[in-house]
C-alpha cells in the first residue's frame, strides 16, 4: 500500500476505535484489540504476521509494565487502609498551620499520589477534606481541589503508575529520567490547578459536604495510625531507589534495585510490614488487601496490553514510518504534536489511561522520526495531553461530581477546567524545560 493508503487506513481504524468505545460501549480491551486486527487487514498483512505482530506488541509491553501495575496497586492499598495518607495530611497540617491548610493538603495528595493510584489517594483524603470544610464553613473547593490537582498530575506524570509507565515504555524513555521530569513539572501544575485556580473559583461556588457520605467512625478502628516518618519512607522509598540507580549507573545492584518494577515490589513489601503490621492488620487481612488490590486491576492491564498490540501493527504495517515522515515536514513542535494526540483521545476517550496509553501507540513512531528530541519529554506531553479534560464520559468526573456534592454544571466549572489549567501550565513549564534539557 502506499504511503496515503496506510494513513488512510490508520484514521479509519483510530475512528473505528472510538466508536467502538464512545458509541458501541465496548470495553476498551475489546476495542483496542478489535482496531488493531482490523488495521492488519486493511495494510495487506497476511494473517499470520498480524497476529505475530499482537503477540509481539503485548508481550513487549506486559513484560515490564504489569509487574509495575501489580505492585503499585498493593502499595496504594497498604497506604489506604492503614490511614497513611490522613496521617501525613494532619502531621502537615500542624507543621504549615491552620491558615496554610490548602497548601498542606495539595503537599500530602501530592506526595500520596506519587505511588498511589487517583482513586484510592482520593478516597483516602476526601474525607479530611470534608472535615476541615464543615469546621471553616468554607466551600469544599477550597480543600477538594487541591487533592484532586495533585492526585491527578501524579497519576499521569509519574511512570509508578499504569499511563506513564505504558507511554514510556512505548516511546523507549528511560523512566528514571521521566520520573524526575514528572515529579518536577507536577509542582506548577499542581500550584496552578489546586491553589490559584481554586481559591478564583471557589470564592465564586459554595460547596457543601455531602453530610450522606460522611462516615460514621469505625467500629473496630486499626490498633494505632502509622508513624509520619514511617509513611514519608514508604512513599519516598521507590523515589530513593530510582534516584540512586540513575546517579550510579554503573553499579549493577543499585541498578537493579532501582529499576521502577523492584523498587515498586520492595517498596510494597515494605508497606504490608511497616504499615500493615503495626496498624494492627493480622496476615490474613494483609492478604485479603493484596487480593482485592491486584483483582482491581486485572482490566488494567489487559488494556494497556491492547494499546502496545495497536502500536505494534501500527508499525509493522508502515504507517508508523510514514506518520514519521510527513512529521518531519510539519512546522509543529514534536512535543506539541504529543501532547494534541493526547487531549484529542482523552476528550473522546474519557479515561486518562486509556487516552494516555493508545496515545502513546500513536505517537510512537513520530517520537522515533525525532531522535533528537528527549523520548521522556514526548512521554510526558502525551501523558499531560491525556489529563487536560474530564467530562461526563468520565467515571472520574462523576465520582468527583458525588463525593464532592456538585452538580454536572458545577463539577465541569470547578474541576473540568481545574484540570484544563493544570495541563496547560504543564505544557508551558514542558516547552521552558525543554529549553535546558
Amino acid at each position: 500500500m502506499t504511503g496515503t493508503s496506510l494513513l488512510l487506513a490508520t484514521l479509519a481504524v483510530l475512528a473505528l476505535l472510538l466508536v467502538l468505545i464512545v458509541r458501541w460501549k465496548l470495553h476498551p480491551f475489546v476495542s483496542l484489540l478489535i482496531s488493531a486486527l482490523a488495521l492488519g487487514l486493511l495494510a495487506g498483512m497476511p494473517s499470520p504476521t498480524i497476529l505475530t505482530s499482537v503477540q509481539k506488541g503485548m508481550a513487549d509491553l506486559l513484560g515490564s509494565i504489569a509487574l509495575i501495575i501489580g505492585a503499585g496497586a498493593v502499595l496504594g492499598r497498604m497506604i489506604e487502609v492503614s490511614g497513611g495518607g490522613e496521617v501525613l495530611a494532619r502531621a502537615l497540617i500542624r507543621l504549615l498551620g491552620a491558615s496554610h491548610v490548602s497548601w498542606a493538603l495539595l503537599i500530602a495528595a501530592y506526595l500520596v499520589g506519587i505511588p498511589v493510584f487517583f482513586d484510592v489517594g482520593f478516597f483516602a483524603l476526601i474525607p479530611l477534606a470534608w472535615s476541615i470544610a464543615k469546621q471553616t464553613k468554607k466551600s469544599l473547593l477550597f480543600y477538594a481541589l487541591p487533592l484532586l490537582s495533585a492526585l491527578t498530575a501524579t497519576h499521569a506524570l509519574i511512570p509508578m503508575h499504569p499511563g506513564p509507565a505504558a507511554v514510556a515504555r512505548l516511546l523507549g524513555a528511560d523512566m528514571g529520567t521521566m520520573m524526575l521530569y514528572g515529579l518536577v513539572l507536577s509542582i506548577p501544575m499542581t500550584v496552578a490547578g489546586g491553589i490559584w485556580y481554586a481559591v478564583w473559583i471557589g470564592r465564586r461556588i459554595h460547596v457543601a459536604v455531602p453530610e450522606h457520605l460522611v462516615p460514621a467512625p469505625p467500629a473496630n478502628p486499626l490498633h494505632r495510625p502509622p508513624a509520619v516518618l514511617l509513611v514519608l519512607g514508604v512513599i519516598l522509598l521507590p523515589v530513593l531507589l530510582i534516584g540512586l540507580a540513575s546517579l550510579f549507573p554503573g553499579i549493577g545492584w543499585i541498578g537493579f534495585l532501582g529499576s521502577v518494577p523492584v523498587s515498586l515490589l520492595l517498596s510494597a513489601v515494605v508497606a504490608m510490614f511497616a504499615l500493615g503490621r503495626y496498624s494492627g492488620l493480622g496476615a490474613e487481612e494483609i492478604l485479603r488487601h493484596t487480593a482485592q488490590s491486584l483483582n482491581s486491576v486485572g482490566a488494567l492491564i489487559l488494556i494497556v496490553g491492547a494499546s502496545g498490540a495497536l502500536k505494534q501493527v501500527i508499525l509493522d504495517c508502515g504507517a508508523g514510518a510514514y506518520f514519521g515522515q510527513l512529521m518531519l515536514r510539519t512546522p509543529l513542535s514534536p512535543l506539541l504534536i504529543a501532547f494534541l494526540v493526547g487531549a484529542a483521545l482523552r476528550i473522546a476517550l474519557g479515561s486518562a489511561t486509556a487516552a494516555i496509553v493508545t496515545a502513546g501507540g500513536i505517537v510512537a513512531p513520530i517520537a522515533a522520526a525525532f531522535p533528537a528530541v528527549d523520548a521522556a519529554l514526548m512521554a510526558i506531553a502525551v501523558a499531560m495531553g491525556g489529563s487536560i479534560f474530564s467530562h461526563v464520559n468520565d467515571a472520574g468526573f462523576w465520582m468527583v461530581k458525588e463525593y464532592c456534592g456538585m452538580d454536572v454544571k458545577q463539577t465541569l466549572q470547578a474541576y473540568s477546567v481545574m484540570k484544563a489549567v493544570t495541563s496547560v501550565t504543564g505544557l508551558l513549564a514542558l516547552w521552558l524545560l525543554s529549553l535546558v534539557v
